[in-house]
């Protein structure tokens, strides 16, 4: 126990770890209800969690959101079933680190952030405004779905053709993955969950719209020096033999790395990635 409470606290004084402090801050947000719940229960004091819990979950109703403004942010890292929280934290995960050397770590930290805005005000719209669902009554949101789709789409926005390898089903491109999420979310909003599905749609479009922009704004020959440098790899793999390259200094290659996570792939000069390059050719 002590040594997993060391690993915690090292990831969380460590820079540049957005992704994974995300991931602690809803394990660790979990852990906590499931303790304040099960010791509730036993108390023969339930009711006091039920309470606890809705305040802190975002109200459909209007009149509740403007006593609970903190329940935009508050309700992307609550959890109630354990396997809720792992699927959550897995796909953000899997994702996050596909696009996190791309985006660089801060916005990937923001993207997970808008992605939740965005679900919170697409579940607020419409149900609010469509008599389908408002037909359904008032209703709460939680969980950090919203800003899970938000990553997932946009790293298949970026890097669509990145595969991934599926049980039974082999090497997947992720913009399937994404796809099949986005268009299942949407046939599930006529369902019992339809608030939780709207959220994942408008973090989905969040995602995308986030992607395109920051593909606009980079510049189009560092994405296509990313894929001409992959390719030739594979190619220089299959082709020629192998041949040992100049070894880079480990502090060389560890200051590239911390200047990807914090500023993304982009931020590198040409000489910083030909020696990033180098180094993966050693690594291999």
């Amino acid at each position: 126990m002590r040594s997993i409470l060391t690993d915690i606290k090292n990831i969380i004084q460590q820079p540049g770890q957005g992704l994974l402090k995300i991931i602690i801050a809803n394990g660790a947000i979990f852990v906590a209800l499931m303790v304040a719940r099960v010791s509730l229960l036993i108390a023969g004091r339930s009711e006091l969690f039920d309470v606890f819990f809705t305040h802190v979950s975002l109200p459909s109703a209007l009149e509740l959101l403007i006593q609970r403004p903190w329940s935009l942010i508050t309700y992307f890292f609550l959890h109630i079933e354990v396997f809720h929280l792992v699927f959550n934290m897995l796909f953000l995960y899997w994702f996050g680190i596909i696009i996190q050397d791309f985006i660089g770590n801060k916005r990937l930290v923001q993207l997970y952030f808008y992605g939740g805005l965005a679900g919170a005000t697409a579940f607020l719209i419409v149900m609010n405004t469509v008599s389908f669902f408002m037909a359904k009554g008032p209703t709460f949101l939680n969980g950090a779905s919203a800003g899970v789709f938000a990553v997932v789409v946009a790293a298949a926005t970026i890097r669509p053709n990145y595969q991934v390898h599926l049980l039974l089903l082999g090497q997947v491109k992720i913009k399937y993955i994404s796809a099949f999420y986005v268009l299942w979310s949407f046939i599930e909003t006529t369902g019992a969950n339809a608030g939780g599905n709207i959220a994942h749609l408008g973090g989905a479009i969040l995602g995308f719209m986030f992607a395109k922009n920051f593909l606009a704004a980079s510049r189009p020959q560092a994405i296509f020096e990313i894929k001409i440098k992959e390719f030739a790899q594979v190619v220089n793999q299959k082709i020629h033999p192998r041949k040992e390259p100049e070894t880079v200094p480990e502090e060389e290659l560890n200051a590239i790395l911390d200047k990807i996570s914090q500023s993304g792939y982009d931020s590198l000069s040409d000489y910083e990635q030909k020696r990033l390059f180098k180094a993966s050719q050693k690594n291999d």
